[in-house]
Protein backbone atom coordinates (compact mmCIF):
# COMPACT_ATOMS: atom_id res chain seq x y z
CA UNK A 1 0.00 0.00 0.00
CA UNK A 2 1.31 3.47 -0.86
CA UNK A 3 0.85 5.89 2.04
CA UNK A 4 -0.35 9.33 1.02
CA UNK A 5 -0.67 12.32 3.26
CA UNK A 6 -3.05 15.25 3.16
CA UNK A 7 -4.34 18.07 5.33
CA UNK A 8 -7.36 18.45 7.61
CA UNK A 9 -8.58 20.97 10.17
CA UNK A 10 -9.34 20.84 13.87
CA UNK A 11 -12.43 23.02 13.73
CA UNK A 12 -13.25 25.37 16.61
CA UNK A 13 -16.26 27.66 16.47
CA UNK A 14 -15.74 31.13 17.94
CA UNK A 15 -18.59 31.31 20.40
CA UNK A 16 -17.67 31.21 24.11
CA UNK A 17 -17.36 34.83 25.12
CA UNK A 18 -16.41 36.40 28.40
CA UNK A 19 -18.65 39.00 29.97
CA UNK A 20 -17.97 42.65 30.67
CA UNK A 21 -15.03 44.59 29.26
CA UNK A 22 -13.23 42.80 26.45
CA UNK A 23 -16.33 41.05 25.16
CA UNK A 24 -17.00 41.01 21.41
CA UNK A 25 -20.46 42.13 20.40
CA UNK A 26 -22.85 40.71 17.85
CA UNK A 27 -23.10 42.84 14.71
CA UNK A 28 -24.85 42.47 11.37
CA UNK A 29 -22.78 40.38 8.99
CA UNK A 30 -22.82 40.23 5.21
CA UNK A 31 -23.36 42.49 2.25
CA UNK A 32 -27.15 42.51 2.45
CA UNK A 33 -27.12 44.37 5.77
CA UNK A 34 -30.55 43.00 6.66
CA UNK A 35 -29.40 41.90 10.09
CA UNK A 36 -30.62 38.31 9.76
CA UNK A 37 -27.07 37.01 10.20
CA UNK A 38 -24.97 38.26 13.09
CA UNK A 39 -21.38 37.43 13.99
CA UNK A 40 -18.98 38.49 16.75
CA UNK A 41 -17.23 41.79 16.04
CA UNK A 42 -13.89 42.27 17.77
CA UNK A 43 -12.53 45.58 18.98
CA UNK A 44 -8.91 45.69 20.10
CA UNK A 45 -8.78 43.82 23.43
CA UNK A 46 -11.88 41.68 22.82
CA UNK A 47 -11.54 37.92 23.28
CA UNK A 48 -13.40 34.61 23.18
CA UNK A 49 -12.72 31.13 24.51
CA UNK A 50 -12.99 27.81 22.71
CA UNK A 51 -11.64 24.26 22.63
CA UNK A 52 -10.70 21.76 19.94
CA UNK A 53 -9.86 18.07 19.69
CA UNK A 54 -7.22 16.42 17.48
CA UNK A 55 -8.66 13.55 15.43
CA UNK A 56 -7.21 10.07 14.95
CA UNK A 57 -5.96 10.68 11.42
CA UNK A 58 -3.19 13.03 12.66
CA UNK A 59 0.22 12.24 11.11
CA UNK A 60 2.56 11.51 14.07
CA UNK A 61 5.31 14.09 14.55
CA UNK A 62 3.91 16.56 12.04
CA UNK A 63 3.45 20.28 12.68
CA UNK A 64 0.02 21.86 13.22
CA UNK A 65 -0.66 25.43 12.09
CA UNK A 66 -3.18 27.58 13.98
CA UNK A 67 -5.13 30.09 11.92
CA UNK A 68 -8.01 32.54 12.22
CA UNK A 69 -10.82 33.07 9.72
CA UNK A 70 -12.00 36.68 9.77
CA UNK A 71 -13.58 39.45 7.75
CA UNK A 72 -14.31 43.19 7.83
CA UNK A 73 -17.25 45.28 6.71
CA UNK A 74 -15.19 47.96 4.95
CA UNK A 75 -12.34 48.87 2.66
CA UNK A 76 -9.49 49.59 5.08
CA UNK A 77 -6.24 47.77 4.29
CA UNK A 78 -4.80 48.35 7.76
CA UNK A 79 -3.71 45.12 9.40
CA UNK A 80 -5.57 43.11 12.01
CA UNK A 81 -3.52 41.33 14.67
CA UNK A 82 -4.70 38.29 16.61
CA UNK A 83 -3.30 36.61 19.72
CA UNK A 84 -3.97 32.93 20.29
CA UNK A 85 -3.25 31.77 23.83
CA UNK A 86 -3.54 28.02 24.18
CA UNK A 87 -3.19 25.16 26.59
CA UNK A 88 -2.58 21.73 25.05
CA UNK A 89 -2.55 18.29 26.65
CA UNK A 90 -2.49 14.72 25.38
CA UNK A 91 -5.48 12.59 26.34
CA UNK A 92 -5.88 9.27 28.14
CA UNK A 93 -4.33 10.45 31.42
CA UNK A 94 -0.93 11.02 29.78
CA UNK A 95 -0.41 14.74 30.19
CA UNK A 96 -1.20 17.83 32.23
CA UNK A 97 -2.29 21.14 30.77
CA UNK A 98 0.94 23.12 31.12
CA UNK A 99 1.88 26.72 30.66
CA UNK A 100 0.26 28.98 28.09
CA UNK A 101 1.57 29.04 24.56
CA UNK A 102 1.08 32.47 22.99
CA UNK A 103 0.99 32.91 19.22
CA UNK A 104 0.49 36.22 17.43
CA UNK A 105 -0.47 36.54 13.79
CA UNK A 106 -1.14 39.63 11.70
CA UNK A 107 -2.30 40.39 8.18
CA UNK A 108 -3.42 43.42 6.21
CA UNK A 109 -7.11 43.41 5.37
CA UNK A 110 -7.98 42.88 1.71
CA UNK A 111 -9.58 46.31 1.30
CA UNK A 112 -12.80 44.66 0.11
CA UNK A 113 -15.79 44.44 2.43
CA UNK A 114 -16.82 40.92 3.46
CA UNK A 115 -13.65 39.22 2.11
CA UNK A 116 -13.04 35.86 3.81
CA UNK A 117 -9.55 36.27 5.30
CA UNK A 118 -7.47 33.40 6.72
CA UNK A 119 -4.36 34.33 8.71
CA UNK A 120 -2.09 31.46 9.71
CA UNK A 121 0.87 31.08 12.05
CA UNK A 122 3.70 30.03 9.68
CA UNK A 123 5.72 28.27 12.41
CA UNK A 124 3.14 26.08 14.10
CA UNK A 125 3.93 23.51 16.79
CA UNK A 126 4.21 19.75 17.16
CA UNK A 127 4.43 17.03 19.80
CA UNK A 128 0.73 16.20 19.63
CA UNK A 129 -1.21 12.99 19.17
CA UNK A 130 -4.83 11.96 18.65
CA UNK A 131 -7.25 12.97 21.41
CA UNK A 132 -5.11 15.95 22.42
CA UNK A 133 -7.22 18.90 23.53
CA UNK A 134 -6.51 22.49 22.53
CA UNK A 135 -8.09 25.05 24.89
CA UNK A 136 -7.74 28.61 23.63
CA UNK A 137 -8.37 32.28 24.02
CA UNK A 138 -8.60 34.19 20.75
CA UNK A 139 -8.01 37.90 21.23
CA UNK A 140 -7.71 40.83 18.87
CA UNK A 141 -4.69 42.89 19.91
CA UNK A 142 -3.20 46.16 18.74
CA UNK A 143 -1.13 46.08 15.59
CA UNK A 144 1.05 48.82 17.10
CA UNK A 145 0.22 51.31 14.34
CA UNK A 146 -2.89 52.44 12.52
CA UNK A 147 -5.66 50.07 13.56
CA UNK A 148 -8.20 48.82 11.08
CA UNK A 149 -11.23 51.02 11.84
CA UNK A 150 -13.72 48.77 10.01
CA UNK A 151 -15.83 46.35 12.02
CA UNK A 152 -13.62 43.26 12.34
CA UNK A 153 -15.32 39.88 12.65
CA UNK A 154 -13.54 36.87 14.15
CA UNK A 155 -15.37 33.99 12.51
CA UNK A 156 -13.53 30.75 13.24
CA UNK A 157 -10.23 29.43 14.56
CA UNK A 158 -8.69 26.10 13.69
CA UNK A 159 -5.52 24.08 13.16
CA UNK A 160 -4.27 22.80 9.83
CA UNK A 161 -2.74 19.40 10.43
CA UNK A 162 -1.29 16.67 8.27
CA UNK A 163 -3.32 13.53 8.10
CA UNK A 164 -2.59 9.88 7.52
CA UNK A 165 -5.69 9.83 5.30
CA UNK A 166 -6.86 6.96 7.45
CA UNK A 167 -7.82 6.62 11.09
CA UNK A 168 -5.42 5.20 13.67
CA UNK A 169 -5.44 1.42 14.08
CA UNK A 170 -6.09 1.80 17.82
CA UNK A 171 -8.61 3.85 19.77
CA UNK A 172 -6.26 4.56 22.73
CA UNK A 173 -2.43 4.88 23.09
CA UNK A 174 -0.38 3.44 21.48
CA UNK A 175 -2.49 4.68 18.56
CA UNK A 176 -0.22 3.36 15.77
CA UNK A 177 0.69 -0.26 16.63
Amino acid sequence: MIQTYGWRDVKVAVSGTASGAGTPSLANFGATGGGAIKQLSFGVGDSVYAAGHLDHDYLPGSTVFPHVHWSTNGTSVNSVKWQITCLIAKGHDQDNFGTDTIITIEEAAAGTAWRHMLTEDPTGFNGLEPDALWIIELKRITNGGSENADTVFGLFIDLHYQTLQYATPNRIPNFYT
